[in-house]
């Protein structure tokens, strides 16, 4: 803009033309002045807000998280609840005094956090107290209080990373490897590679300790390329409640099943048997005759007998499962009746088959008045 200079003003009267020019110069220096001023307010950016200020200040968080210094936008005293104090507000900022009714934290504890929200009364956050716990929490329509859910602390971390990490059951408690009928225990479980583990098989299944059913644990050390196990032990219980051990070397092979013995194995089921061709009981209650057959697979005979026929045909007859793999025989005590108190013995042979004979007695006189038995064999 430019100012025009207006022409002088002449009359001949002098005295009041000056006057009169002397105030339009005035005003004309005034309008300059105006100017100056309007096209340096013009040109100063200082002053003016260009339009991409005006547009990031348009686009700025115009509803408040926080109070205008920075701190919590709501505050939530003793004698009020959380809840109550930030459900009908947006996403913002909060302070819980300790001994808040609602809050997370024990009654001596303060604790501050964020809520965000997307629809009315639905808003979710979290919150940390001065002990350094920290929450998440949410609620929903219809909701009358929060629900917090404690967020895990690096301790929690240290302690669920130092514990065993590789599942030894499966996620219910159950088994780990299944063994069906068609299966091989030993392969099956092997091909779970370097880990522990537990097991089931069922009664028949392949490599099995026993006939029964068994359950257990493995644990293999090492693998090879296929991650099957190399060097590594399995005990199983059977549902008898026997149990049994086996150990994995990589250049032998399984080592074979192994029974272990407890206390219930050493006792003894006595069985008395039918007696044959004439022999009797000699007392039924001080020398009953009896078999037996403990864990180890080793058979006693005990007890005395009388009146039977001498040679091969038997006392009695031992079940299948009672017998000596090859025959055996055995010297005893026979009666001294008739012989002046000289000791007599007899000589009784039992078979492969069970027959127990007593082939011959020292004592002519009284040959079976009195025949004993403290037989003990191994039947494997």
């Amino acid at each position: 803009m430019e100012i025009n200079s207006p022409k002088t003003f002449e009359t001949s009267d002098k005295a009041h033309a000056d006057l009169f020019n002397e105030m339009v110069q005035t005003l004309l220096e005034n309008d300059n002045g105006l100017l100056e001023q309007l096209t340096s307010h013009t040109q100063d950016m200082n002053l003016h807000a260009s339009e991409e200020e005006k547009k990031k200040w348009n686009d700025s968080q115009i509803y408040k998280i926080t109070a205008d210094n920075g701190m919590q936008l709501i505050n939530v005293s003793a004698d009020s609840k959380i809840f109550d104090a930030i459900k009908d507000k947006g996403t913002c900022t909060f302070y819980a005094a300790s001994g808040v009714e609602d809050s997370p934290s024990s009654s001596n504890i303060s604790l501050r956090g964020m809520q965000i929200v997307g629809q009315n009364n639905i808003g979710s956050g979290f919150a940390v107290d001065i002990a350094g716990k920290a929450y998440s929490f949410y609620y929903n329509h219809g909701h009358t209080t929060i629900t917090w859910t404690p967020l895990p602390s690096i301790n929690d971390l240290n302690k669920w990373n130092g514990s065993q990490l590789i599942k030894i059951t499966n996620d219910t408690g159950g088994v780990r490897v299944s063994v069906d009928a068609a299966d091989s225990l030993l392969d099956k479980i092997s091909e779970t590679g370097k880990t522990f583990g537990t097991f089931y098989s069922v009664a028949g299944a392949k490599d099995n300790p026993s006939e029964s059913s068994a359950r257990g644990f493995y644990h293999f050390t090492s693998s090879d390329s296929n991650n099957k196990g190399t060097y590594g032990w399995v005990i199983a219980i059977d549902n008898k409640n026997n149990m049994f051990t086996n150990y994995l070397d990589l250049n032998l092979g399984w080592q074979g099943w192994r029974r272990n013995l407890s206390e219930a194995d050493q006792q003894i089921t006595w069985i008395t048997p039918r007696l044959l061709n004439g022999w009797k009981q000699y007392s039924s209650s001080a020398l009953p005759i009896r078999f037996g057959k403990n864990a180890l697979g080793e058979v006693e005979i005990n007890g005395a007998v009388r009146d039977g026929a001498l040679g091969e045909v038997p006392v009695f007859v031992l079940p299948e499962g009672y017998r000596p793999k090859q025959s055996v025989y055995y010297v005893g005590v026979a009666s001294s009746l008739g012989t002046s108190g000289i000791p007599q013995y007899h000589r009784t042979f039992i078979t492969n088959d069970g027959r127990v004979c007593v082939q011959l007695s020292s004592n002519s006189a009284n040959p079976t008045e009195f025949i004993t038995f403290l037989i003990k064999f191994s039947t494997l």
